[in-house]
């Protein structure tokens, strides 16, 4: 009975402090964004309501990226003042151990992994969309567009092939004034095929009134005029005309889909794959914050808040740190995606466990 109204106690002060962490980070995120853009928004004339939705349909991206630095500075602050106020001691003489201790806080990163991964993958994606709308067409003052029937724009299919169009017809089934270039794995054009139109013919695109250009390794130009080329181009109008979503505006299943239907047609999935590993990894960065935050706090019980603040702080800019460079990685090629993806995460989770394992050894 006593231990669960010590879980219910640690539970309730550590998500108080999560929540405090969170809105001061949105605050401040917001207002220095809000500052850095003021001259947009007095150029543009931008209203009051435009402003709120433009940083509403941005809230869950900002909540989505804090949230582990809110849960770092939670359970050093908590761990922290435990410490001090002798409650910790309190619970060590009643026969309690560190890791029964720190197991509601480790409870408390579950639920906000499990919370991040559903909020990320539903909420996240079609929020940023809206967002870039709000941008475009309330700020910048710019059309929406109509993917189906729209001019001057590049296509990259999942072969590799990349169509700079000028004019696309999804209800007529055309292209106009099209130029299609094929790379090899150093970004060399090895082909380039100019046509007059493109049309959709046998679920493949046919190109007409051609010229066709094959440059050789040796530096030599193969040229060619034809009247009409079926190109292996194989995707249908109807893809072409749906808005081409960068992965951070995909759920996991939509980019499950685009990196299979990628794989199908010889193109590289290498950095799909590393995104989509980290749309289920990411998260769970928040039981790994507990892991280093809460032992760490011990090692430094007679820190304050401004140090502990310094601390996540560090920590959280060697994380992002260790991410990027593994997308990075990971994109290249130099690791594979999953190695790639991980990277940060089993690096924190390493050196939580290790301090989780030293304070249990010296609290013994």
């Amino acid at each position: 009975m006593i231990g669960r109204k010590i879980d219910r106690y640690i539970a309730g002060r550590f998500c108080r402090i999560i929540l405090l962490a969170i809105v001061s980070f949105v605050v401040i995120f917001v207002c220095v964004d809000a500052f850095d853009n003021f001259r947009r928004w007095a150029g543009n004339d931008v209203s009051t309501l435009t402003f709120l939705k433009y940083y509403a349909y941005g809230l869950p991206y900002i909540i989505v990226l804090i949230l582990p630095i809110a849960v770092l500075l939670g359970s050093l602050f908590l761990v922290s003042s435990l410490s001090r106020n002798s409650e910790l001691l309190a619970m060590r003489t009643a026969g309690i151990s560190i890791p029964r201790i720190f197991l509601p806080l480790l409870l408390v990163g579950v639920l906000a992994s499990v919370f991040e991964l559903g909020i990320g993958d539903f909420v996240v994606a079609d929020a940023q969309h809206r967002q870039s709308v709000v941008r475009r067409v309330e700020i910048e003052g710019h059309e929406d567009i109509d993917y189906s029937n729209r001019s001057n724009f590049a296509y990259r299919s999942p072969g590799g092939a990349v169509l700079d169009i000028s004019f696309f017809n999804e209800e007529a089934k055309t292209m106009t004034s099209v130029t299609t270039e094929w790379f090899d794995d150093s970004s060399c054009v090895i082909k380039r095929v100019d046509a007059e139109r493109l049309e959709w013919q046998d679920s493949c695109w046919v190109a007409f009134n051609v010229t066709r250009r094959i440059f050789e390794s040796d530096g030599r130009i193969s040229f060619l005029q034809l009247d009409s080329l079926p190109l292996d181009v194989t995707v249908p109008p109807e893809l072409i005309a749906r808005r081409q979503k960068p992965s951070e505006e995909m759920n996991i299943f939509e980019l499950h889909s685009y990196i299979e239907y990628e794989r199908s047609a010889g193109g590289d999935v290498r950095s799909g794959l590393v995104e989509l590993y980290l749309k289920f990894l990411f998260p769970l960065s928040n039981i790994i914050m507990v892991l280093v935050g809460a032992p760490l706090a011990l090692r430094r019980s007679k820190s304050g808040k401004a140090s502990s603040f310094g601390i996540a702080i560090a920590l959280a800019f060697v994380f992002f740190f260790l991410l990027r460079l593994g997308q990075s990685l990971g994109y290249k090629g130099i690791l594979p995606p999953f190695i790639a993806a991980s990277l940060a995460e089993a690096i924190f989770l390493v050196f939580g466990l290790f301090l989780l394992f030293r304070a249990s050894r010296h609290s013994t």
